[in-house]
């Protein structure tokens, strides 16, 4: 008998329409139609009311308009301020020039680089592992580095603060390689998560389309399931062993993804700049109107009042007119344009209100005075928001961290299978006991960051092994190099230790 589990999987795969529902991603919303008497007694208890909360509904295209400068609403208003231009035929042209500003492109660079700036981080557990374990070890952060995952990793943080969710799969090449791949809206897919009662991830599904025909593949800890449509007639008769059709769609036979839990990794959450959406239209609104008013009367004019001559007098390369009129009130002065400063100060505290709200900080040359502390660790301080929420980040990607790690050591171990250099390396590998985490880029001088491990090290508050794996200039087998170093050195005392005590010898004698 299937247990629950299996029939909430059954109850997924049998149905390809339920296998496309996605929960949407909302911004803002309002309360519910809810009478209810705000007064209450002492004492006094009621019947409990479920949530009526209503979201309004972000799709993920809007992001990718908020995200390209060029598709901002900005661009298509046509209640900003226009310029009115003299062509050379004595004719005139209105002219409606936006600039966008691109605040969003660059919090997503900013959070993109504290959070995965740095390579990830693994630990070997245990107190002593063999030398077998640590030459295992090695080989797997060489391939890590080899085959970029940390690459992977980035793109994958990237895909997924523009767009709010991304996916990335593991995979064996035609050569029985270990291989990744990001899945992104941008590119076409769409990710679609399934959960059990407890949030739990059960079945990961991607939709997509390619060459005019729909696909739907789904991934569970063993098989990778496909439904198609391409919009042609049902034919039953073109069915193979293990193919169906469900609801228009043709259901194709199971197979094996070859590794032991579900090989696509998503994760979801919100944009960059989620939080200060508003915000930027309405700074671009008034840095627009900004500009057209400046364009308009920021040269000045030079005003001349009275009734000169056509031609007038030059002195000292200056142009001299003379006024001619009977009341002697003539008048030249040059009018200044309207004061700026209390619009560029609105605009100031607007960015100001940005980066507050977007715990984001844009920091500029100007903003660095040569005369103070400029150290890493006075920029640090100034950039203590991006610190702060890379650090939340790490958090509420740990599982991704693990799971990308569990997947990428299996894989490569059933590699060296397949290529014949290690029958025993599945085995092997499962007995290595890594943890992978994010490491938050923060500003700092590698000189003294490492001389900082040095003395915690030299304290006794750090071991060897931390000291090593974490310093700026390590391998990815350093530890096995100081073991291959401290075994020659010791060969080396034995041999002198010989030599000395066989010329101790031949001097007694």
């Amino acid at each position: 008998m299937p247990t629950d589990y299996e029939n909430l999987i059954l109850e997924w795969l049998n149905s390809p329409t339920k296998l496309m529902q996605k929960e949407p991603f909302k911004r803002g919303g309002r309360i519910g139609n809810a009478n209810i008497d705000k007064t209450c007694n002492i004492g006094e208890t009621r019947e409990a009311q479920l949530p009526n909360f209503k979201y309004d509904v972000v799709t993920q295209e809007q992001f990718m308009r908020e995200l390209d400068p060029n598709c901002h609403d900005v661009m298509f208003d046509d209640s900003l301020p226009t310029i009115c231009v003299r062509l050379k035929d004595g004719l005139y042209e209105v002219k409606q020039q936006i600039t966008p500003v691109a605040f969003q492109k660059r919090i997503m660079a900013k959070k993109l680089l504290h959070l995965t700036g740095n390579r990830m981080q693994f630990t070997l557990n245990g107190d002593e592992p063999t030398e077998q374990q640590k030459e295992n070890y090695a080989k797997f952060l060489r391939a890590w580095r080899n085959r970029n995952q940390d690459g992977m990793k980035t793109h994958m943080v990237e895909k997924q603060l523009c767009f709010g969710d991304a996916g990335l799969l593991f995979y064996f090449d035609y050569k029985g390689r270990i291989k990744s791949r990001i899945l992104s809206f941008d590119d076409g897919y769409v990710i679609c998560t399934h959960k059990d009662d407890n949030g739990d991830h059960i079945l990961e599904s991607v939709y997509y389309k390619k060459n005019d025909v729909e696909y739907i593949d789904t991934y569970d800890d063993e098989n990778v399931y496909r439904y198609t449509r391409d919009g042609n007639p049902i034919d039953e008769s073109t069915l193979q062993e293990g193919e169906k059709y469900v609801d228009g769609w043709k259901w194709h036979k199971p197979e094996k993804h070859g590794f032991e839990e579900n090989p696509l990794i998503t994760k979801r959450g919100d944009v960059a700049w989620n939080n200060v959406q508003s915000q930027c239209d309405g700074y671009e609104t008034l840095y627009n109107i900004f500009r057209a008013i400046q364009k308009r009367f920021g040269w000045g004019i030079l005003y001349v009042k009275g009734k000169f001559k056509d031609q007038g007098k030059k002195i000292a390369g200056n142009v001299v007119l003379n006024d001619t009129s009977l009341d002697n009130k003539g008048d030249a002065k040059f009018l200044t344009p309207p004061n700026p400063e209390n619009m560029i100060k609105t605009l100031e505290l607007m960015e100001d209100n940005i980066q507050k709200d977007a715990s984001c900080t844009f920091i500029l040359p100007k903003d660095i005075s040569m005369s103070g502390d400029i150290t890493g660790i006075a920029i640090e301080l100034t950039q203590s928001m991006d610190i702060e929420e890379a650090e939340r980040g790490v958090i509420e990607w740990q599982n991704v961290a693990q799971k990308m790690c569990r997947l990428f050591l299996y894989g490569y171990a059933k590699e060296l299978v397949n290529k014949g250099e290690s029958e025993t390396a599945i085995t092997d590998f499962q007995s290595l006991d890594i943890t992978a985490k994010f490491k938050v880029w923060r500003p700092m001088n590698q000189t003294e960051y490492n001389n900082m491990l040095i003395a915690l090290k030299s304290a006794g508050i750090l071991s060897k092994q931390t000291a090593v794996e974490n310093n700026t200039e390590s391998k990815p087998d350093e530890m096995r190099r100081l073991s291959k170093d401290e075994e020659a050195k010791l060969e080396e005392e034995i041999r002198l230790g010989k030599a000395v005590k066989a010329g101790g010898q031949d001097g007694n004698e």
